[in-house]
């Protein structure tokens, strides 16, 4: 038997299902919008909707948006045993013109330099039965982080609004700090 193993994968059209649940409960990562306008919203369509995959498609677009130019903009941790491979974690990121929400919350902020123009992360999720949360989340953290510079790319932000609390997108501050 193997063990278990941990590993980490950009998003693409085959892996976009496998996108865990974030820690907010009502919400799904596949048609979330909440960082991409400012009127967005992290709420799952209703199940009886019938334009859940209609919704997911933009969505999808716009984490492949940069696909062909330096990468997708989201990852995926992976817990493989065997032959059975699970999604555990998910962190979306991007060009910050690419979140306005993002950019909004930026502006609370002028001490922050304009230059370069940092990316951001603005999802960060690890499923609450994985194990050992925050080391996945660490982990994930730094294989993006790796990723963006393999990119080219000198400033990362993120914008946790806790410590410890796993609800909202960003993730707990914790996990930034201990990266």
């Amino acid at each position: 038997m193997q063990p278990e193993r941990v590993s980490y994968s950009l998003v693409d059209e085959a892996s976009f299902p496998a996108i865990p649940a974030p820690a907010r409960p009502g919400s799904r990562c596949q048609t979330c919008d909440y960082w991409e306008r400012l009127d967005g919203s992290r709420d799952a369509p209703d199940a009886t909707a019938t334009d859940a995959s209609a919704r997911e498609a933009p969505k999808l677009g716009r984490l492949l948006a940069g696909r062909k130019l330096a990468g997708a903009y989201g990852m995926l941790a992976w817990r493989s045993d065997g032959d059975d491979r699970v999604a555990i974690g998910w962190a979306q990121f991007g060009p910050l013109s690419a979140y306005p929400r993002a950019l909004a919350i930026r502006e609370r902020y002028p001490e922050l330099p304009d230059s370069p123009a940092p990316w951001v992360i603005t999802c960060l999720q690890v499923v609450p039965d994985a194990g050992e949360r925050e080391a996945l989340a660490i982990g994930l953290l730094e294989a993006v982080c790796e990723d963006l510079d393999h990119r080219g790319i000198t400033a990362v932000e993120s914008y946790p609004e806790g410590p410890g609390d796993w609800t909202p997108s960003a993730g707990p501050a914790s996990i930034y700090a201990a990266a």
